[in-house]
């Protein structure tokens, strides 16, 4: 008699999405940027939210083009929800090996994530961010 099994997903219901790009330094390290969105009607963060956001940020360190990333920008502009200390948006990958992460916050949240994130992670500026993590990419270098 053949075992019974029932299919199951890996998937998380949630109304986030994300998009990725990527920046190469003229040192060729790689800089990725990973940007969450989801709709105005989502005023709270639930679980699978952040599932979500952890798995997607997770998943974009680890995959090699042929190269990990070296550093990371996590945008967070466009969540109408707000993210607490215990938010897990940074990849394990990336925190274990000091990769430079930058989060990248809307005006109107600046004060919220300034008491949540070190305030140093923080950035306003897409260019500004990419820039800051090159300048430390450059400054491990040498």
């Amino acid at each position: 008699m053949p075992h019974r099994i029932e299919p199951v997903t890996l998937e998380v219901e949630t109304p986030v999405r994300y998009k990725t790009w990527l920046h190469t330094t003229r040192d060729y390290h790689l800089i990725g940027v990973i940007a969450f969105s989801a709709p105005e009607t989502r005023l709270t963060a639930e679980w699978d939210d952040l599932e979500y956001i952890r798995r997607r940020a997770d998943e974009f360190s680890i995959i090699g083009f042929p190269e990990f990333l070296a550093g990371m920008v996590i945008d967070l502009r466009d969540l109408p929800f707000l993210l607490d200390a215990e938010a897990p948006i940074f990849p394990w990958r990336m925190m274990e090996e000091d990769c430079p992460i930058r989060v990248l916050v809307s005006s109107d949240h600046r004060a919220h994530y300034s008491s949540v994130f070190e305030p140093a992670w923080l950035g306003w500026d897409l260019d500004a961010c990419i820039s800051d993590i090159r300048t430390l990419l450059d400054s491990k270098i040498q």
